[in-house]
């Protein structure tokens, strides 16, 4: 019957006329020689899940729909031809052929390509390297470097002969007949393009020379234009010392490269307007700079001889100028000397009053003395009586002191001793060793003894 499994099998049980005994080994190998040999390569949809990357590289995943799931490996050598990264929950077409897996005699597709659905391969893992650099900051504008006003050399990454080398090298020395280009040819295209762009870079940073570096090629499609795209290139940019100016494809292009770059050019034409400014256009502006200065400096003299003409007209003749003075000197001498008759004046009249106030009866004066006399009598009495009252307490005091003071107690036969080691008083015989010095004060003089015995 059609599509059913044919195989040519030896019987294990002669004698028995049942259906025939196969080994599990027997009926998996030959359930995948059917496969193989009926069923072709096809292109299968569905939804990735269980994404994973074995230690050897190999890719396995789960391949699913509503309805049902086969297990799927893509090894590494298909693996490593993808321009995107497969992840969990996307739509794919895989393309490849399916088949038994004998250890495990299950059902297992083996995948050659994989291609998003609804948006190409190449759009998704531009997006992906995209959104990964822009999150390890290699986009950062702080990271971006000023290009120099007027380099002196320039370096180019491109291929040699194509149009996007043309343009550049017209729009350059067109701007600057005189300057220097470095010219590092690098395949644009191809699958070895990424790691010669990324090589050339590292060319010109040892070379040294180039003050700028133009990294671009002319336009193309997407495909075309991938080299640009790839992350080996981005992070040879970033890495370089020289500033990097990005000029691939035309205006609407954008690559990864344009963001890693320190300046996009929309098209190579264009990179040659911004690394080096126009010679002619400089010329212009350092003559009308020239001009601006000149009539700024025509209008400042100008101003100043107005200035001038200001002053001289306020300048007075020098003689008028001494007659004028001369009168002024005459004017103020008058004045102090007007000043001083008056001053004198004053004076006389003070003088005069002051005699009249001496002239006073002597009644006044004996008056004066008098009262004076009293003052001093009565000053006289007050201090007599505080100096008395001062004194009785004073005696007051010194007696009570002296009656308190021990060497009155002495005065009656007693004695102070002290113990000649630390000098203080001996209140108690204990504290007294035999053989120890003494000090014993007496009402007269003093007696350095040793102590014989001690007895409580």
């Amino acid at each position: 019957m059609a599509g059913q499994l044919d195989l040519a099998l030896e019987k294990r049980s002669p004698e028995s006329a049942g259906p025939t005994t196969l080994t599990v080994s027997e009926l998996v190998r030959g359930v995948r020689a059917i496969l193989d040999a009926r069923v072709e390569d096809c292109w299968v949809s569905g939804e990735i899940s269980n994404a994973r990357i074995a230690p050897s590289g190999h890719f396995y995943f789960t391949l699913k729909d509503a309805e049902a799931a086969i297990g799927v490996v893509m090894f590494s050598t298909a693996r490593r031809r993808m321009k995107f990264k497969p992840v969990d929950g996307i739509e794919v077409l895989v393309r490849g052929r399916v088949s038994i897996y004998e250890t495990r005699g299950t059902l297992q597709f083996y995948a050659q390509e994989i291609e998003p659905r609804g948006a190409g391969a190449l759009q998704l893992a531009f997006e992906q390297l995209k959104k990964r650099l822009a999150d390890e900051g290699l986009f950062d504008d702080a990271r971006k470097r000023p290009l120099p006003f007027f380099p002196r050399t320039v370096g180019i990454v491109t291929a040699l002969g194509g149009a996007g080398l043309y343009d550049m090298m017209r729009v350059l020395f067109e701007r600057v007949p005189n300057l220097h280009v470095i010219v590092r040819p690098a395949a644009v295209q191809g699958a070895r393009a990424a790691f010669e762009i990324a090589q050339a870079i590292e060319d010109l940073n040892r070379d040294g020379r180039a003050e700028v570096m133009i990294v671009g090629r002319g336009g193309g499609s997407l495909e075309d234009l991938w080299a640009f795209n790839e992350e080996i290139v981005a992070r040879a940019i970033r890495k370089s010392r020289i500033p990097v100016v990005s000029a691939v494809g035309h205006e609407i292009d954008f690559t990864i490269a344009d963001f890693a770059a320190d300046k996009r050019a929309a098209t190579p034409t264009f990179a040659g307007h911004i690394v080096v400014p126009a010679v002619a256009d400089l010329r212009e502006n350092i003559d009308a700079l020239t001009r601006s200065l000149h009539s700024g400096i025509e209008n400042c003299l100008n101003d100043l001889r107005d200035d001038v003409a200001r002053c001289v007209a306020r300048v007075k003749h020098p003689e008028k100028a001494l007659r004028d003075a001369r009168q002024h000197v005459d004017d103020v001498s008058m004045s102090l000397v007007q000043a001083e008759e008056d001053r004198i004046d004053g004076l006389r009249s003070e003088t005069y009053n002051a005699a009249i106030r001496l002239r006073a009866p002597s009644s006044m004066v004996r008056e004066g003395r008098s009262a004076l006399n009293a003052l001093a009598d009565s000053l006289l009495r007050a201090s007599s009586r505080k100096t008395s009252d001062a004194r009785s307490r004073l005696g007051a005091s010194a007696a009570k002191l002296d009656s308190l003071s021990p060497l009155r107690v002495l005065e009656r036969g007693y004695a102070v001793v002290t113990d000649v080691r630390d000098g203080r008083a001996v209140l108690d015989a204990s504290t007294v060793a035999a053989g120890d010095e003494i000090d014993v004060r007496l009402n007269r003089g003093r007696i350095r003894a040793r102590a014989l015995r001690t007895e409580n």
